[in-house]
């Protein structure tokens, strides 16, 4: 888990699954937290159910940046609002995602930055 927490990669490989419960949460084996913590909320999850083939599993790709680049089959998350203790909002960068849920954020919560390190100013993903 120090690995995950303090260790910040080029590119993370992250899964997450729909629950007994019909929630997503990411699959954080190592984590020593309340499993509640770990549930896709506030569009996250709908983006988990967008990206996912069976509606049951989904595996994706993200490279967290500093600024903005260009990554060949990767969409955009852009950051619009963050604060330590109150997660950050990003602005969705994919029309599919955007027209089939009418909406164009998400919201992602402080485990991110147990998963990720950081709230990145900009964060790529791409369906694995």
């Amino acid at each position: 888990m120090a690995q995950s927490v303090f260790g910040k990669k080029d590119e993370y490989r992250l899964k997450f699954y729909r629950d007994v419960d019909d929630c997503w949460y990411v699959d954080f084996p190592d984590w020593p937290f309340d499993h509640h913590n770990l549930m896709m909320v506030d569009g996250a999850d709908m983006l988990c159910e967008f990206l996912s083939d069976d509606g049951m599993i989904t595996e994706v790709s993200v490279i967290p940046a500093k600024e903005r680049q260009k990554h060949n089959g990767y969409f955009e998350l852009l950051q619009t609002e963050s604060s330590l203790t109150g997660g950050s909002t990003y602005k969705v960068d994919n029309n599919a995602f955007c027209e089939h849920y009418g909406r164009d954020t998400l919201w992602l919560c402080p485990v991110t930055l147990f998963v990720l390190g950081q709230y990145p100013k900009y964060i790529y993903v791409k369906k694995v």
